[in-house]
Formats: C-alpha cells, structure tokens, sequence
C-alpha cells in the first residue's frame, strides 16, 4: 500500500525488492505495525508519500514497536527536509562534489556478513590532505553507501559501521562544522532506519582523544556504548567481532579484494542508482499540509533537541 500525495512533484523512489518478498524473509515482521503505520501517515498529510517498502525498513529498524516506529519516521523526514547538506544533490554523475568526496575518501558495503547476519559498512580517507576533505560531502557518501545496501536487499539483522583512521589529521578536525556534526549524530541515533550494532575505528592513534572530546555531547549513552576502537596493533581483538573472512586483504582478511577494489565497486552502484537519489530528494515534509503546527517553527520542535540528550 502507497501513502498517496497530491503533490505532482513527488516521486516515491522504487526498492530493487518487494514488501512480499520482505514479509516472507523477515522472521519477526509484524504485520499489524505496518497497517498501523499507514493509518498514521494518513492522519498526518505534511509527510511525504511513504511506500510499504520503506515503512518495513522504518519499522524494523525499530523492531516493530509503534510508537519508536513514528518517532524514527518523524525525525527521518524532519532531518531530511531541514539538512540538504547530506540527503540532497547525490547524483554521482551530475554533482562534481560527490565525485570529489568520492575521489578522497572510500567507502563500500563488504560483500560477506558477519556470521551474525551483520552488514559491514567501511568508510575512510584515500587522500590525508585536510583542505580536500568536505565533512558534509562525507556524510553524504557514507550515508548513500549504507542506504545502497537498503535499497538492493532490503532489511538487515544489524549493521556494523567500520572506519579505519589512516591518515586522519588535526587538520580534518578543523574542517568540521559543529551544526552538521550535531545533525550527523542526529540522524544515526534517531532517524537511520537500520538496526546499529555497532561502530568500530581501527588504526586508531592519540588524536581520537581530542575526536571524543569533540563529539561526545552529541551521544547517547547507547551509541557510546557500541562504539570500539582499536590500534594497529590489536586487530586481533577486531576478529573476535569481525572474522578475517569479512575482511579485505588490506586489513588481514580473506575477502579476495582490496579497499580500492570494493571502493570501486561501491561507486558503480551508487551511479547506478540514480534514481533512487533523485526521486528520494522530493521527499520533503509539507509544513502546509501539517495538522497542528505550520512553518519552520514546527520543524524545529519535531528536530531531536541534542539537550535532552543523555550524556555518558
């Protein structure tokens, strides 16, 4: 079933896999918080149209409670319409910045799960120089890596985030802007519609001190809690979570490719969903169209207020 809009504009961005075939693979979907779901969305008509594709991956992100479900929901579409910086302009071969981004960093989607069923989603630097690297456009790529995987399989059972810090300067830590920063840990926390299991930074060195510093007001204490670092020197510790079957050769893995390799791999893919980007950035929130509240006001008030967040 379609949330169906009188906005012309809108084009609903089309899954490569199918509610039914959803509903057949997923051990614990709840059929009775999808219908409730719809029903809602009905009731509040700001929201863009929403496929039953993408209500499954709200709902099990959120393991099929209601009421997380809207919440995640709501500060998905709020986050989105209010941060263009991240969720607009990702076609690879219209934009010069992605491909810029793309050119400077690496990002992949490993093809082998953990034994768990987890995804692995792998970003860092291939160029060290601070002044190429732009803090939104590397959101905006990692971001387009993880939903790739969304878009071609469907749900996970979990997903493990993997940054390596090889080459990670200083100088990187200036070229953040603390506003999208607080928006990035927004998103991850509230909105992804993925279940986060963990995020693991290898190749660590002493400037993760100063990173910490910087970003831990901005996380909950259940984000903290998933978040493990490891030096070069304890990749051992990583395979106890990772197997080396998971991994690339450049990190001691049994993959059969390289970064690069999958690097390069992830960026076909990304190209070859340009329609899933374009039609995914006209869906914005309607402030017209919002029962209570109208306006920028009630945007901000739907946002997540990073003061009430917990702070470990």
């Amino acid at each position: 079933m379609l949330i169906m809009s009188t906005r012309p504009e809108y084009r609903v961005p089309k899954m490569r896999w199918t509610a039914e075939e959803a509903r057949k693979s997923i051990d614990d979907y709840k059929p009775e918080t999808i219908e409730a779901l719809q029903k809602w969305l009905q009731e509040n008509p700001h929201y863009p149209p929403t496929s039953e594709e993408s209500l499954i991956l709200f709902a099990h992100s959120c393991y099929y409670d209601v009421e997380k479900t809207k919440a995640c929901i709501d500060s998905c579409y709020n986050l989105k319409s209010a941060t263009p910086e991240f969720f607009q302009k990702r076609d690879v071969d219209k934009y010069a910045e992605v491909r810029h981004i793309l050119g400077v960093t690496d990002n992949a989607v490993f093809p082998t799960m953990t034994p768990s069923g987890y995804q692995i989603i792998f970003h860092r630097l291939s160029q060290y120089e601070p002044s190429k690297y732009v803090f939104a456009d590397g959101v905006k790529v990692l971001n387009m890596t993880m939903e790739s995987a969304r878009c071609l399989t469907g749900p996970a059972k979990g997903y493990f985030i993997l940054f390596d810090m090889t080459g990670v300067k200083l100088g990187h830590l200036t070229r953040l802007n603390l506003g999208l920063l607080k928006k990035f840990f927004m998103f991850i926390q509230e909105a992804n519609p993925v279940r986060l299991k963990g995020i693991h930074v290898i190749n660590t060195m002493p400037i993760v001190d100063k990173i910490m510093f910087l970003i831990k007001p901005f996380m909950k204490k259940e984000l903290h809690s998933i978040l493990h670092f490891y030096s070069s020197s304890e990749m051992e510790k990583l395979y106890e979570v990772i197997p080396k079957e998971c991994l690339p050769s450049d990190f001691g893995g049994s993959l059969g490719k390289t970064v690069a390799e999958l690097h390069a791999r992830n960026t076909e893919v990304l190209k070859d969903l340009k329609d899933i980007w374009n039609d995914d950035e006209t869906l914005v929130i309607d402030e017209s169209k919002r029962p209570s509240k109208k306006g920028k006001k009630a945007r901000e008030d739907a946002m997540p207020d990073i003061r009430k967040l917990d702070l470990d």
